[in-house]
């Protein structure tokens, strides 16, 4: 089975966990040991950094890397930080970017459409995933608060929420994904027991991405629970990896 993660970062972390990734090349060797095919990532430096300063680090490293595609760290247009869209959609292009990751609290920024317009307006034209964690985005019930506003703002955005915590957050999810079509939710910490069986017996499993949230946590765990979980092979494939890559096909450069 193929393991395409859509969560996963390396680089020196501000607060460092007990292993981590300082390098691309390091990241492959831990993705070769749990036997993880391609990973969509980023670097520690666009999230603890300024994001012109980590961008450009992650594009540096991954070039030339097929198996990492990189996110780029967005801000507010209005700042200038980051240039015209159109140099974006040019970089993304040149130098394998399949998606942008948001951090908000770290970047000091509000996830409205005042702020972001004309960048939900481009993701959503070019079917460009945002990537947003919703532990760093506040955590818990203020977390999901930030979700559905983004997504009331901007219902037709492909929006790919991770590590939504082990403690029952189907509550706050399962009614958003109703409503809200191009919604995903990685695995990395849905931990709860029956949770994947049960959220693929009432939605599906196309929603649902494999990642592995390192190095924050350990791979082998979304791994082994992915695949114990009980549901059929292409279920499991589907997860593993078939959904990431059906989003990622969608992106138009």
């Amino acid at each position: 089975m193929k393991f395409f993660d859509c969560n996963a970062s390396f680089g020196k972390p501000m607060i460092k966990p007990i292993r981590y990734a300082e390098t691309a090349r390091d990241l492959l060797e831990e993705m070769d040991f749990y036997g993880i095919d391609e990973a969509v990532v980023f670097h520690s430096r666009q999230r603890d950094d300024s994001p012109v300063v980590g961008n450009k680090i992650l594009m540096n490293e991954i070039e030339g890397i097929e198996r990492l595609h990189g996110t780029l760290a967005i801000l507010p247009p209005q700042t200038g930080e980051l240039g015209s869209l159109e140099n974006l959609v040019e970089t993304m292009k040149a130098k394998n970017i399949c998606a942008f990751r948001a951090f908000p609290a770290e970047h000091k920024y509000l996830m409205t459409k005042t702020a972001l317009g004309s960048l939900y307006e481009l993701m959503i034209e070019r079917n460009i995933p945002l990537f947003i964690s919703v532990n760093e985005s506040c955590g818990g019930i203020s977390g999901w608060y930030l979700i559905e506003k983004i997504l009331s703002d901007a219902p037709d955005l492909t929006l790919i929420v991770t590590e939504h915590g082990s403690w029952g957050h189907d509550r706050f999810f399962r009614p958003l994904i109703e409503k809200y079509e191009n919604l995903y939710l990685d695995i990395s910490r849905y931990e709860l027991d029956g949770g994947i069986r049960d959220f693929c017996d009432k939605y599906g499993a196309e929603r649902l991405l494999f990642g592995t949230g390192f190095p924050k946590w350990n791979p082998g765990g979304p791994i082994l629970m992915l695949a114990q979980a009980d549901i059929t092979r292409k279920e499991r494939e589907m997860i593993a990896s078939g959904n990431l890559q059906r989003i990622l096909g969608r992106v138009k450069l």
